[in-house]
């Protein structure tokens, strides 16, 4: 079981670097900060000839959505993408910072005995509880992400 919210993982397709920047294309557009239409592309970042930043629009809040980073690498007769998710850089430097305010605070009255033990075990369990939440929001949006982006690249259908 991967612990850290990142995956990397590859793709292979026998289709060239034009074809594949086509179909990337059809399903990713630009980043809006404000959208007001639900009929739009599953995706939106930006795409080069190089690689990939994209991410899954969604309709709710979910600051552990995975950001898409992809290179492409031609090869002869195929097209291989390697990709990499993870989730915000500002999410991770903010849940850290919390972690660190809640444990600087909370050990230090549990050790110094202020705090019953039965407290003490629902101060000390509940960010890990958290933790374990927020790893599943992430796995289960980055799957299925993985999932679409390969059918996307090897030019199967992706319903919306």
């Amino acid at each position: 079981m991967k612990v850290l919210p990142y995956d990397s993982f590859t793709i292979l397709t026998p289709d060239p670097l034009p074809v594949v920047l086509q179909r990337l294309n059809a399903k990713v557009e630009p980043t809006r900060i404000f959208r007001f239409s639900t009929k739009h592309a599953p995706y939106e970042g930006s795409i080069s000839e190089s690689g990939f930043q994209i991410s899954r629009i969604i309709h709710y809040r979910n600051s552990f959505l995975p950001v898409i980073r992809g290179h492409f690498e031609v090869k002869s007769h195929q097209t291989v993408i390697h990709v990499q998710m993870n989730t915000h850089p500002f999410v991770m430097a903010f849940l850290g910072f919390w972690f660190f305010c809640w444990y600087s605070a909370v050990i230090p009255i549990t050790l110094a005995g202020a705090m019953p033990n039965n407290m003490a075990v629902l101060f000390i369990g509940m960010p890990i509880l958290m933790l374990i939440i927020f790893g599943l929001a992430f796995w289960l949006e980055a799957n299925r992400s993985r999932n679409e982006l390969t059918q996307i690249i090897q030019g199967q259908i992706v319903s919306q």
